[in-house]
């Protein structure tokens, strides 16, 4: 048995940080987007745990947002490395309308161009080609859904769980952070 600590070492994924003005060459893979609530307080990000309940805490203190996270593939180095995407509805949206346009609707992994036009505008992301994500494509729901866990501090997926059902089974652990959090708030 993987000891937790190694477990959630492997499953943790760095997120791509596009800075405006800048254009990064990644493969976007056909893993997600899985999409969410987020508060802002505090400084930090925190989840919204309203999807399964009628109210959240959080909701009572702080407008929310829905925002998607990807996998994507990056080369680095000489080394192709896997990132996590954070971008809105619109920017996918906008990036599939593309896909489409492109007729690369049917392929498993898009070579795509992400840009930052301006400092707190949308990502703009444009299909290039199909590509090959070879040993990245594997399991890429898995590590989508892993990374994104890790990275907000839950505990790690089941092997069996698809996003919708490890949302259940976190819940309760989100409405408790809420409460904490909106008590410490006095």
């Amino acid at each position: 048995m993987v000891p937790p600590a190694v477990a959630r070492s492997k499953a943790q994924l760095p997120i791509l940080k596009v800075r405006p003005g800048a254009e990064v060459e990644c493969v976007l893979l056909g893993a997600g987007p899985i999409w969410y609530g987020v508060h802002w307080l505090n400084g930090r990000q925190h989840l919204c745990c309203a999807w399964e309940r009628a109210a959240c805490p959080l909701c009572a203190v702080s407008l929310g947002r829905v925002v998607g996270m990807t996998l994507v593939v990056c080369r680095v180095q000489g080394a192709d490395r896997a990132f996590l995407l954070e971008l809105s509805p619109l920017s996918f949206s906008s990036f599939e309308e593309r896909v489409r346009f492109a007729m690369l609707g049917d392929a498993d992994a898009v070579r795509c161009v992400v840009s930052r036009p301006r400092a707190r505008g949308y990502l703009r992301i444009v299909p290039v080609e199909a590509a090959s994500a070879g040993e990245h494509l594997l399991d890429a729901d898995r590590r989508l859904l892993g990374g994104w866990a890790v990275l907000y501090g839950l505990p790690l997926p089941m092997l069996t769980d698809s996003f919708e059902e490890f949302q259940v089974r976190v819940s309760s652990v989100l409405e408790a952070r809420a409460r904490l959090l909106v008590g410490s708030m006095g």
